[in-house]
């Protein structure tokens, strides 16, 4: 594989790897690929099966700022697919993978590195599937069958980057908790902090913990049990006011009510969605209590490097300084300056319909770092530009994880969420959104739900329950098991 010849690719190293307990034998190829226009390169790993191809490819993504972990087959930006046999590939997008992250966007004179900010946002995704194709064909003799994208957060953003700029790479794209408008986002995840700030105010964890357990408290059951799962979390509008004087002060009640409805302007303006009542605030909302009790700021390090680096080219910004009236113009600044560079938000996907792919979106509601609501606005408005809810479920559809936190389980909270079966994983097990996609692609068996899993006591698999698609929520028959998948139905809120 080292003496192979490809144009704008250096091979740089082909290893043979023995099998484990886990993996087959596999060969882990590493290259250098260089993008013409700028001469600036970026790394891509691409790992084959030596005796159990299955004949697919796997590309899988990023997460925060960071492409893709190309030095392993397995780890946090791949599902480890390598396991059931597909071929699968990474790339480091031509940037850090640890340290400061999304620093790389500027030059030490503080000027846009365009090229390097290319490279990350779109080109090095693309290459990634064109080079693996590549390497698959000559190590292998033949190109794989079925090529499939599988990835969340910073992940979900390039999936859906490629299916918007270059339908023609994938044949299925298995999408998680996409980061689909980070020109809005970004800026948003800054707001909570800036809301306490203003009131003089940081609110311990522990208080937050407490307002989300009468959330849920009193949102749920609504679906025929109680499980503290909201699973209709769309009905559930809660008011922190009316805890004042039990769990909150007045001051932090109005605090927490402005986080949960989202960044505003002064006028009142819709800006983004905030995180929905119950939602653990521990992703945007950060706080750290001293021992003395002392309650400090700890922002979104990804949204401070964006607004500091991406929007302000100002390193040294001081966030502490944001007025609401300050906050929305910056939050106006960073939609006009990167909207369309680096938003993956076009619900224009008749490329994609017309060659023939097939996705799979998930999203928890309780995601606390991306609010599900974006989500469902994308899909809403891909509705409405492609012909209407029935036309998109011809080629995309959308399945809800009640109480399902981001990329995680709500671990750090005593109420269980779901999560898609087989992520944390990664493998295509029986009702896993790969699984899903795989099968509706060469199939056309269309998915009607998702396998959702919950954590039990001791961190092994709870309970099971349908994920419904969207706008569906599952409902309890009223008999047997509640963590039985088949004692739910999905049905109209």
């Amino acid at each position: 594989m080292t003496d192979v010849n490809l144009p704008g690719r250096t091979v740089e190293s082909a290893t043979s790897v023995s099998a484990t307990e886990g993996l087959p034998a596999y060969c882990d190829i590493q290259l250098t690929v260089i993008d013409p226009s700028s001469d600036e390169s970026f790394r891509v790993g691409v790992f084959l099966p030596s005796a159990t191809w299955n004949g697919r490819f796997v590309g899988t993504g990023g997460g925060g700022f960071v492409g893709g972990g190309p030095d392993e087959p397995c780890g946090r930006y791949d599902p480890c697919s390598l396991a059931a046999g597909y071929a699968t590939a990474n790339t480091d997008a031509g940037v850090p993978t640890t340290g400061n992250q999304g620093e790389f966007a500027l030059n030490p004179d503080n000027t846009l590195n365009k090229p390097v900010i290319d490279i990350w946002n779109e080109l090095s995704v693309h290459q990634t599937a064109v080079t693996a194709k590549k390497v698959i064909t000559a190590y292998y003799g033949t190109g794989p069958a079925y090529s499939y994208f599988y990835g969340g957060s910073a992940g979900g953003r390039q999936a859906m980057t490629e299916a918007q700029r270059h339908p023609d790479d994938y044949d299925g794209l298995a999408v998680f908790w996409p980061a689909l408008n980070l020109s809005r986002l970004l800026p948003a995840a800054l707001w909570p902090q800036v809301v306490m700030n203003l009131a003089h105010h940081f609110i311990p964890q522990s208080t937050f913990e407490a307002v989300n357990d009468r959330v849920v408290a009193a949102c749920d059951g609504r679906d025929g049990v109680n499980d503290h799962i909201v699973s209709d979390w769309r009905a559930c509008g809660f008011d922190a006011r009316t805890l004042i004087g039990d769990v909150v002060t007045v001051q932090e009640a109005d605090v927490i009510n402005k986080i949960w409805k989202g960044p505003r302007g002064t006028d009142g303006k819709f800006l983004w969605y905030g995180p929905p009542p119950g939602t653990p605030l521990n992703g945007i909302a950060n706080t750290v209590t001293d021992e003395d009790g002392t309650t400090s700021p700890q922002p979104n390090p990804n949204a401070l490097t964006w607004v500091t680096h991406w929007v302000l080219q100002d390193p040294d910004f001081d966030w502490r300084t944001l007025t609401y009236e300050r906050f929305a113009e910056l939050f106006e600044t960073s939609v006009a300056k990167w909207e369309r560079a680096v938003d993956a938000a076009d619900p224009d996907l008749s490329a994609f319909r017309a060659a023939g792919g097939r996705m799979v979106i998930t999203h928890g509601t309780f995601d606390s770092s991306i609010p599900v609501q974006g989500t469902i606005d994308y899909y809403n408005k891909l509705a409405k530009r492609m012909g209407g809810i029935r036309e998109v479920r011809g080629f995309a559809r959308l399945f809800l994880a009640p109480g399902g936190g981001h990329e995680t389980l709500v671990r750090a909270h005593p109420h269980p969420g779901l999560m898609p079966a087989g992520y944390d994983g990664g493998l295509p097990v029986p009702g896993s959104a790969l699984e899903a996609v795989v099968n509706w692609v060469e199939h056309k068996k269309t998915p009607t739900t998702l396998l959702g899993v919950g954590e039990g006591s001791n961190g092994e698999t709870g309970m099971k329950r349908p994920l419904c698609l969207y706008p569906l929520a599952a409902r309890y028959k009223g008999h047997g098991s509640w963590n039985d998948a088949g004692s739910f139905v999905c049905a109209k809120g």
